[in-house]
């Protein structure tokens, strides 16, 4: 099966169409609580809790995923990932915009042979001055009702699996 799983990988970048690449993030689909953990780079971490559902959009060419935070002070935030294959670059991508700051990010996604392991680096991070190269994530299925995805700030010539952790979410499959 993991031999199937890697020739798929390496057939996909000539063979996927936007169905089968969308397919690939299945695991993906569905509405999970989230655990947010955020590390700022001073003072204490930020705990934030929100509900995300995950569905094929756009006649399943991108999968989209919707996080709601809601807070009781009324400062609740919304976010988008917008995720496809790029036949083009031959790699996911994904699209990232916020309720709560005006710049995106778009990222690319690597997944292991399995899929069940994905790496996403920053392609280019739009109307913000940040370096592109700082975030680097990993993205785990360990299984169908839980999602480990772990960020890490990068600087230049620093292991990212080794670097700090700027974020650690925990995704966990809401009851249908």
């Amino acid at each position: 099966m993991v031999i199937r799983a890697l020739l798929m990988l390496l057939a996909c970048p000539s063979l996927c169409s936007a169905q089968p690449a969308v397919e690939w993030l299945s695991p993906l689909v569905g509405v999970w609580n989230t655990t947010d953990t955020y590390q700022p780079l001073q003072g204490a971490p930020i705990v934030e809790n929100a509900v995300r559902t995950c569905r094929p959009v756009m006649r399943n060419a991108y999968l989209e995923c919707e996080t709601v935070v809601e807070r009781p002070n009324g400062t609740g935030r919304t976010y988008r990932f917008l995720i496809n294959y790029n036949r083009t670059t031959s790699r996911f991508e994904m699209l990232s915009i916020w309720s709560n700051v005006p710049h995106k990010a778009v990222q690319s996604l690597s997944p292991n042979a399995t899929r069940d392991r994905w790496i996403l680096e920053n392609i280019a991070v739009i109307g913000d001055n940040e370096d592109p190269g700082t975030h680097w994530s990993e993205l785990v299925v360990e299984s169908s009702d839980r999602i480990v995805w772990t960020g890490r700030r990068v600087k230049a010539g620093t292991d990212p699996r080794t670097s700090p952790i700027s974020f650690n979410e925990i995704w966990t499959r809401r009851a249908p």
